[in-house]
């Protein structure tokens, strides 16, 4: 068995076509693709396309999506300390790898991609070999489940865990049921804020795939580009990538939610559908509108789910203030090698003691939880 790389995905069409599929949309081959296609991937980027290929006999039997990384731009788990450790002692952090779904906090449900599950102790090892063959410093696994991090951390991978905030569908049969569910103030303060819309003349409208038209992208990629340049941030993504997936097979699981204010149109947000997961990712106005942020992002995101029985809304990355309005703290994970054998004891102490703040963090923030 042994590994070796790829520069792009369509060099592994056929069998990413069968094999490279998730719980989300954006584990796919078509998701993945266009990113390179479009160039948002690439080495100008940060995100130089490293993929590993497992072959055992000269035949392909497993993919893990990979890149060579120059910098940590995009990444949602936040390594400066990481890259900083490195510095201090006077050694390079990057290049590094790092398997992830570019530009987007969301979890993969398994480590490797393929036809017939391999020995976790045995791929580790080639993984740990193939990086100082190729003088990488570590190796990353950013957003992956409970249950394969804690595999991972027993192979030397050590365990980082942090915070995102999910909204969890309890059997609501409507809108009107999960505001039963909280407490008065919290209720009275949704009711409130949606009500304030509806005094603005905010109306909503969702489409869904092919209802997407020309005229909704570009007026999304404006809201995009909006968001990107009031947080001094870098637009990562482009308009041709998105119109890439809305003529793909993953125009199906897009969710756009417009809004109008007197047949103006004044903001959106873009969600996809995994399986039995919303997930919340873009997000934009064209006017500031008190409380637009909330309904497009999170109330209209929880009433889709109770409509279409989805247990489960992501909203993305960080923000204390999901909790007020029913998402509720949740660890997520992710798993990291290095390879100087005196700076990796040092990172595993200090995430050892990372864990355990994280984790009093989350207790404390459930007491704001609105729930009665």
């Amino acid at each position: 068995m042994k590994i070796s790389t790829i520069s792009s995905i369509e060099n592994i069409r056929i069998f990413c076509e069968k094999f490279f599929k998730d719980v989300s949309p954006f584990i796919s081959y078509d998701f993945f693709k266009y990113l390179e296609k479009t160039g948002c991937t690439n080495s100008i980027t940060g995100w130089e396309p490293e993929h590993i290929i497992i072959e055992d006999n000269k035949k392909n039997i497993g993919f893990i999506p990979n890149f060579k990384k120059q910098n940590s731009n995009g990444e949602y788990i936040f390594d400066h300390v990481f890259a900083n450790a490195h510095h201090q002692i006077g050694i390079n952090y990057y290049p590094k790898y790092l398997s992830a779904i570019p530009f987007t906090p969301v979890a993969k449900k398994n480590i490797i991609y393929g036809e017939k599950e391999i020995n976790t102790k045995l791929l580790t090892e080639l993984l740990k070999n193939y990086c100082i063959e190729k003088k990488i410093s570590s190796f990353h696994f950013n957003f992956i489940n409970k249950k394969n991090s804690e595999i991972l951390d027993s192979e030397g991978f050590y365990q980082r865990v942090g915070v995102q905030y999910y909204w969890y569908n309890k059997c609501y049969q409507e809108f009107s049921c999960f505001l039963d569910s909280l407490k008065t103030k919290k209720r009275k303060n949704i009711i409130k804020e949606r009500e304030s819309l509806r005094k603005h003349n905010i109306n909503l409208v969702v489409k869904k795939g092919d209802e997407i038209c020309n005229e909704d992208l570009n007026l999304f990629f404006k809201c995009y580009l909006n968001t990107i340049n009031k947080k001094w941030g870098i637009a990562y993504l482009k308009l041709s990538f998105f119109d890439k997936l809305l003529k793909s097979n993953i125009k199906q699981k897009i969710i756009l939610i417009q809004a109008f204010q007197k047949n103006v149109f004044v903001g959106c947000s873009l969600h996809f559908i995994g399986e039995e997961i919303l997930y919340g990712r873009y997000w934009g106005c064209l006017k500031e509108i008190p409380f637009l942020h909330f309904e497009l992002c999170y109330y209209s995101a929880i009433e889709f789910a109770i409509r279409n029985n989805i247990k489960k809304v992501e909203a993305g990355a960080q923000g204390e203030h999901k909790i007020a309005r029913g998402y509720e703290p949740t660890l997520t994970y992710s798993n990291h090698w290095f390879d100087h054998i005196n700076l990796a004891p040092l990172i595993k102490k200090f995430l050892i003691e990372e864990k355990r703040k994280v984790k009093d963090t989350i207790i404390y923030l459930n007491q704001f939880l609105p729930f009665k």
